[in-house]
């Protein structure tokens, strides 16, 4: 039996709740529908840390933060042996994605949104082959293949990550993607979130404090722009190197944002890790919970005004001009000269100045400010040159 939605959702992540719940808030007579490959709760290799901007983008999207988290008032960057400690305009929260993630989907169930758990996309093809022409009951829809049935749907938010059917059934291929390795010790929890551009490679080391188990714990992760030689080798032997004791480190990899990248493709609009973290730092949360509520709100207007055609377009342009889009596409140019070769953007970033005006965007403020600082600076290095 055929399931028929407006809106279908592929993935049960932050961006897929977001989405979600902001078509159900914009356009309640909407059929939703979500649908997830795994079954929750499940885990997902992550960091874990909310700064103050996925909070606000949190709020903004009607989600609420209910699971046991660790608040962090204080960020430390170390750059070119220097350390700066700054304190947070804005607390960020520490969680564990195995938790946080069942909850999005309570939440999103408890708004009336139906969650089809263990029933990832399968296949995607236009529906209507048996109509009789452009107007014939199959036009303007889609069909989707899932593990719990076909779908038919007139918009798709594709919300299932980099690892997800979405981007290969769209025909869109893997983009770029930035290695990782992360692990959870027990015990010895640090107090701040801690990023260390030092570690050896185009990329940072971090150590941020959380709960194991309703106890103090760490989570420590090496995150590369560039691929690197012996990751887990590295991060278990900075762990060491700062006495934090000894983790086990699981690989992953995360689709970045490139300049100039698909928003969409066929029927669907892209988001979360399907449209590409921040690859300046590797977060993905905020850009999640973002790109999710912009797709979410703009697919249920656009299928109320019957202009399903018109997304597209409109989604690019409010990503662009969104306060997140802006210190999107900022650090997508930053992020390849902060950890490429050139010395002098790792000698700028050690400034105090960078390091609170890191501490701010952490904290949700505006990149434009400590944006413009990195520019300058780097100009006084370079001799006034571009």
């Amino acid at each position: 039996m055929t399931t028929e939605v407006d809106l279908l959702v592929a993935g049960a992540g932050p961006a897929g709740c977001a989405a979600a719940l902001a078509a159900r808030r914009t356009a309640p007579g909407l059929r939703v529908l979500v649908v997830d490959a795994a079954r929750f709760p499940r885990d997902k290799l992550c960091g874990g840390a909310i700064t103050g901007g996925g909070l606000r983008e949190m709020a903004q999207a009607g989600l609420e933060l209910r699971v046991p988290r660790v608040s962090v008032s204080h960020v430390v960057l170390r750059v070119e042996g220097r350390e700066h400690r700054v304190r947070l305009q804005r607390p960020a929260a520490v969680i564990r994605r195995i938790e946080w993630d069942a909850d999005l989907v309570a939440q999103v169930r408890a708004a009336g949104v139906e969650v089809a758990e263990g029933a990832g996309l399968a296949g995607l093809r236009r529906a209507g082959e048996g109509g009789r022409g452009p107007g014939g009951p199959g036009a303007g829809r889609w069909m989707a293949e899932t593990a719990a049935g076909p779908v038919r749907f007139r918009l798709l938010v594709a919300a299932d990550g980099s690892a997800g059917a979405s981007l290969r059934l769209l025909g869109l291929g893997p983009g770029r993607r930035a290695p990782a390795r992360e692990g959870v010790c027990p015990g010895g929890a640090p107090v701040e979130l801690l990023f260390d551009l030092d570690a050896g490679i185009p990329g940072y080391a971090w150590r941020f404090p959380c709960l194991l188990g309703g106890a103090p714990a760490h989570n420590a992760g090496i995150y590369s722009l560039e691929p690197s030689p012996r990751l887990s080798t590295r991060l278990v032997a900075w762990m060491e190197r700062e006495g934090a004791g000894r983790v086990e480190p699981a690989a992953w990899s995360i689709r970045t944002r490139e300049p100039g990248g698909p928003v969409a493709a066929g029927p669907a609009l892209l988001a979360g890790e399907a449209l590409g973290v921040d690859p300046l730092a590797g977060e993905g949360i905020r850009y999640a919970l973002w790109s999710g509520r912009i797709a979410g709100r703009l697919a249920a207007r656009v299928l109320v005004a019957g202009a399903v055609g018109l997304a597209p377009a409109l989604y690019r342009a409010a990503l662009a001009t969104s306060r997140s889009g802006v210190t999107l596409a900022l650090f997508s140019r930053l992020a390849p000269r902060l950890h490429g070769p050139d010395p002098r953007w790792r000698r700028m970033a050690s400034d105090r100045a960078v390091a609170e005006g890191f501490a701010a965007l952490v904290s949700g403020a505006s990149a434009v400010g400590p944006g413009l600082r990195l520019l300058a600076r780097h100009r006084a290095l370079s001799g006034g040159r571009p």
